[in-house]
């Protein structure tokens, strides 16, 4: 087998562990892969997951280290933390890594791993424009107003009607 096909029958682990010397016969690789989401699952907190993962890497030799450069891609489905309704979010991130020609396997999900954890946000929102639930009657209030007359809580409120 040539390293041309070598290189065009090369297929991607799932579990993103390459061969060093697959990438020195190489002299570097570009690939692409959909990933299984269950790789995903204890990285955000339930009811928020991952539904789709796609990663695209490239590694290139420099010497005693092979660089490896990958971007990470998909969707998940998350709640939002103003009206609860559930929703799908798209994220996408960029990561670069180098790693030693004496090891025998490069292990990339570690760091695709990390990359995702760092793409969860603080609070999850279906919209910036999101005007959540009424705190009196749950009432979602991007549907409409609700009837409720929320309170006016003024540190005054006591003082009314004492003096005339």
């Amino acid at each position: 087998m040539t390293e041309n096909e070598f290189y065009k029958n090369y297929e991607v682990p799932q579990d993103l562990k390459f061969r060093t010397a697959d990438i020195l016969l190489l002299g570097g690789l570009n690939c692409s892969a959909k990933l299984a989401p269950q790789y995903f699952e204890d990285l955000f907190t339930l009811p928020n997951k991952i539904t789709q993962v796609h990663v695209e890497l490239e590694f290139w030799p420099t010497g005693k280290e092979i660089m490896a450069r990958g971007r990470v891609w998909g969707q998940r489905q998350v709640r939002c933390d103003r009206c609860l309704k559930e929703t799908s979010q798209t994220f996408e991130e960029n990561f670069i890594d180098s790693y030693s020609t004496q090891s025998e396997i490069i292990d990339i999900m570690l760091l695709v791993r990390q990359t995702l954890a760092l793409t969860e946000d603080i609070q999850f929102l279906c919209s910036a424009e999101c005007k959540g639930l009424c705190s009196l009657c749950g009432k979602d209030l991007n549907e409409g107003p609700c009837e409720c007359r929320p309170e006016v809580l003024s540190p005054f409120a006591a003082l009314k009607g004492k003096f005339k």
